[in-house]
């Protein structure tokens, strides 16, 4: 048997090196070309994020998607100065996936936002949606914090700045508990603040960020605990619907 020659003097790391990169090539030419991507800019001009749309397994959305990133792009701004907390910078790219078989609503994780398709379809109007999954992205916190506040800052977000005319749902006072997160939460959120501190929100999402999150942190700056504020809540809420009632 002759001898083994490599061919052309390469050696065998050359040629998987080139192997490699061939590869990496050839994915890199498949891999679709996103739907829309831009940027997002502060009142100087400068650019905070990329923002990327891919709507490649839903091309029927490639109209919405591209909407939804230009949403992204116009608040994400207002959310990094809404959100903001020392020594700290959000992500400087969000991607925004829309998924053919997802279930459910959408999921951000990291700097992606996931969509599911079929939700989008039946509610096309509901760009609120997309505002709540960007403060996840710009809240960035770590884990370990309460998962009813983060979703209580997000719908705060979406409640109190980007549909702040939108009709609000009525809580049942005996049923209802600040735990519910999402709107429930906000509204919760949102009465604390104009009854006691205006920087409450600004507070906590700088405790959650920074892992200090505590059920103490209600007290201090609101003089009264976590309970004893959502029992005036309640309280008020009963007072509201004895009027109606009437």
């Amino acid at each position: 048997m002759p001898p083994f020659r490599r061919p052309f003097g390469l050696s065998l790391v050359s040629l998987a090196a080139v192997a490699c990169l061939t590869g990496f090539a050839l994915t890199a030419a498949e891999k679709p070309a996103p739907v829309w991507t831009g940027h997002a800019t502060n009142a100087n001009g400068s650019v905070l994020a990329r923002i990327v749309v891919e709507a490649h397994e839903t091309p029927d959305l490639a109209a919405w998607a591209t909407r939804a990133g230009q949403l992204c792009a116009e608040w994400y701004p207002k959310l990094h100065t809404l959100l903001a907390s020392e020594g700290f910078t959000p992500p400087d790219q969000v991607t925004l996936r829309f998924r053919a078989d997802m279930k459910g609503v959408a999921a951000a994780s990291g700097n992606v936002i996931n969509f599911s398709a079929a939700y989008v379809r039946g509610h096309t109007n509901d760009w609120g949606m997309v505002i709540h999954e960007l403060t996840h992205v710009v809240q960035s916190y770590p884990p370990g914090g309460p998962g009813w506040l983060v979703e209580g800052i997000a719908d705060y977000v979406r409640l109190t700045h980007f549909e702040p005319r939108a009709p609000r749902p009525r809580l049942n006072p005996d049923q209802a508990s600040y735990r519910d997160a999402y709107k429930t939460t906000a509204m919760f959120l949102e009465w604390a603040e104009q009854k006691h501190d205006a920087k409450l929100v600004s507070k906590l999402n700088a405790a959650c960020r920074q892992r200090k999150y505590s059920p103490e942190l209600w007290k201090e700056a609101t003089g009264k605990t976590l309970d004893d504020l959502w029992a005036d809540f309640a309280a008020e809420l009963r007072a509201k619907k004895a009027q109606v009632g009437k």
